[in-house]
């Protein structure tokens, strides 16, 4: 269903973040500068209202989807240290210090997959757009894109990879045939057997 609204209300016998907080920290000054209703329009048509239960505030997981980018960390990572983090928790709209997550790490992989790469570029565009208005960004900045593949996984085959053990038998076989040399046994099939096998053996 449609995401529910964080109840962000002052807690009578709860810690206020405001009195614990430094107002003019960076992470806080940011919160006021997102269009976080905007942020909703966007996101909240995703959702359904006719089945299932209200999602998680869209608040509260695009504020960890930001906080997991820009401290690089891992689901569970992210969800644990929000919970000893004030600033965290005031970034994602709370007002009261908070003791438990506010959601399931499941819940994060469920938002990816049914938003996409388009709707999550919002966050991308909110953060472009607030440091253009801010004067921290201009134009020529944005003119061109530095691109870096040296993080992105490679197909790379170990000297000790079964894979090129079975290629090289079938090349050197090719290579007996093309100059016309007799094998008495190819092992072409017994070494693809062996080679199934491995992968068999490994997974196990």
């Amino acid at each position: 269903m449609t995401p529910r609204r964080t109840d962000a209300s002052p807690d009578l016998f709860g810690i206020s973040l405001a009195q614990v907080i430094n107002l003019d920290h960076p992470l806080v000054r940011l919160t006021s500068e997102f269009d976080w209703e905007g942020i909703r329009r966007e996101i909240e048509p995703s959702f359904c209202d006719a089945n299932g239960r209200p999602g998680a505030d869209v608040r509260v997981v695009v504020g960890l989807f930001y906080l997991k980018s820009a401290f690089n960390l891992s689901d569970e990572q992210l969800l644990a240290r929000w919970v000893e983090n004030p600033y965290w928790q005031w970034f994602c709209g709370f007002e009261t210090m908070q003791h438990q997550p506010p959601i399931d790490p499941t819940t994060l992989s469920r938002w990816r997959s049914r938003l996409g790469a388009d709707k999550l570029e919002i966050l991308l565009k909110q953060t472009i757009d607030t440091a253009k208005q801010k004067n921290l960004l201009k134009e020529k900045d944005l003119s061109k894109v530095n691109v870096d593949t040296t993080v992105q996984p490679k197909a790379i085959a170990f000297p000790t990879d079964s894979r090129l053990y079975f290629k090289m038998t079938r090349a050197l076989v090719r290579c007996a045939r093309k100059v016309g040399i007799v094998l008495r046994q190819s092992f072409v099939r017994v070494s693809k057997l062996a080679l199934v096998m491995q992968g068999r053996c490994g997974h196990a």
